[in-house]
């Protein structure tokens, strides 16, 4: 059935929603609701019982999903447990002894993002870093900004990620429907430094912590934190409910206490993820291609949380049924997320039920003309991303549209490529429905709708740039000097943005 602009409805009612109440499930709820209630041929009680049967019982039923929920339920009892060892505190008790600013904070937080480049970053690094930001008067928001700039965006340079692969994939379907004997994995590095949206998202975190680039609401977050030590707002609650833990007075925090659970952790991942990739016969490039990445993270956390159960009971911090509690008291803490994710993905299946990205990818085409295909590749990618709160269905979209006009136009496959790849990872960043964004909200335990309004700023600004940069790398067939003109723009831009909110604020400095 075609639904016309109107299967535009739910999307937008999701984000007015949940940027209007400040509440992410109940807007989503709704939103499916409408959603659905259009596919049953506007019967509202239909669509209310199709919620359930239709979308959210078949979203749990999809294996890759099933296997996020059950990781992000164990990252829940792992950080508890991090927490009531005190393995966290114990890490930054050490680390802040440098590490004492809010600059150094945000550097050494980006920087270890690096380390988990194999796979999003989101809730391992905010996990472990949380309690230093927290201790440099970093505000929630700006940690949860840094998550999500450096998770997904990250995963997509990454062949050893799920991501690599995916859009590898992609490429090679492409390629052989052109009849074209390029090799995939060549086309994907070729992509990278086209792949400017997530590129510049990266550089411009690093950007950010340097310089102060505060804008737009996080300078209120970030002035406050600095200020008052008060990391979240008064009355705002983060996604994940907060409890203190008190330690006994005679008990004293050893690095013990946070290197054998994170030992534990980084040992079982790789463990799991080499058996499942058969290191001995694909190699350890070919492991990490061919393993399950969300098994390995999902017993690292198992592993790794009862490795942080037996140095608690050795210390005598706990009984090993207080340490059982623990593990279940922290999966119990996340229990919103794992529905905010159902919800996202039932979501995601109403706005494919009622052709979203068929109806935008079909404007597309009708734009696609010579030297304004990559721009406008960018841009719709970037809407139907920002709409489904997906970039993985944005590049399977879009991908079988772009890489048939590159050929026909005579561009760069690897500049169109990464064109598409930016566009859905714009999108996807901005979104509030994306479980990537929810995900960094739960690593930061900020409050979500907070860190979708504080983030917004700063991606709306390197999507804006990219755009610009696209534009003129296929107007003029200048690619590579393309970029230059992305990182002036960035740089012009955030340093005109932070200046112009110091002023709004009275900041002269």
């Amino acid at each position: 059935m075609e639904y016309g602009i109107i299967c535009l409805l739910p999307p937008i009612i999701a984000i007015i929603l949940a940027l209007k109440t400040k509440q992410t499930l109940p807007s989503l709820f709704i939103a499916v609701w409408v959603g659905a209630t259009i596919i049953k041929g506007w019967n509202p009680i239909a669509g209310f019982a199709a919620i359930i049967s239709d979308y959210m019982i078949p979203s749990i039923a999809s294996e890759y999903n099933a296997g996020l929920l059950v990781l992000v339920t164990m990252a829940g009892g792992f950080a508890y447990m991090l927490k009531i060892t005190g393995a966290a505190e114990s890490f930054a008790l050490l680390v802040t002894k440098t590490i004492n600013t809010q600059k150094k904070g945000q550097i050494i937080t980006s920087l270890s993002a690096f380390i988990f480049c194999y796979t999003e970053p989101c809730l391992i690094l905010g996990t472990i870093m949380r309690p230093i930001t927290d201790k440099v008067k970093v505000s929630r928001a700006k940690l949860a900004y840094i998550l999500d700039s450096l998770g997904c965006n990250l995963a997509s340079f990454s062949p050893i990620s799920s991501y690599g692969p995916f859009i590898a994939g992609l490429i090679a379907t492409e390629l052989a429907a052109a009849g074209m004997e390029a090799n995939e994995w060549g086309l994907y590095i070729q992509m990278f430094p086209f792949n400017i949206y997530s590129l510049f998202a990266m550089i411009a975190v690093f950007l950010v912590a340097v310089f102060g680039f505060n804008i737009g609401s996080m300078y209120n977050e970030e002035k406050r934190s600095a200020e008052t030590g008060e990391v979240l707002p008064e009355g705002l609650e983060p996604l994940v409910p907060e409890e203190d833990v008190v330690f006994p007075e005679n008990y004293t925090l050893h690095l013990t206490n946070f290197i054998v659970p994170m030992a534990a952790l980084f040992i079982t991942i790789f463990a799991t993820i080499f058996i499942t990739g058969d290191i001995g016969a694909n190699g350890v490039r070919g492991a990490f291609i061919n393993g399950n990445i969300t098994l390995a993270i999902t017993m690292g956390f198992l592993i790794g949380s009862i490795a942080a159960g037996i140095v608690g009971t050795a210390t005598k911090l706990f009984s090993v049924t207080a340490g059982f509690n623990g593990f279940i008291q922290g999966m119990t803490n996340l229990i919103s997320v794992p529905f905010i994710l159902i919800m996202a993905w039932s979501m995601g299946s109403v706005t494919s039920t009622m052709g979203v990205g068929a109806y935008l990818a079909n404007v597309v085409q009708n734009y696609l003309t010579g030297g304004l295909v990559p721009a406008i590749v960018f841009l719709f990618g970037a809407a139907i991303s920002f709409a489904t709160g997906s970039s993985w269905g944005v590049w399977s979209i879009m991908m079988p549209i772009a890489f048939p006009m590159a050929i026909a136009f005579d561009l760069p496959l690897a500049y169109v490529i990464g064109a598409v790849i930016s566009g859905g990872m714009f999108g996807d960043q901005c979104s509030p429905i994306s479980d990537t964004t929810v995900l960094s909200s739960t690593g930061a335990s900020c409050n979500h709708i907070l860190h979708v309004s504080t983030q917004l700023p700063y991606g709306l600004t390197i999507g804006a740039s990219a755009f610009i940069a696209y534009l003129f790398g296929g107007l003029t067939h200048l690619y590579y000097p393309s970029i230059a003109v992305m990182a002036v723009l960035v740089v012009v831009l955030l340093t005109a943005e932070t200046k112009l909110t110091r002023a709004k604020y009275g900041d002269n400095k």
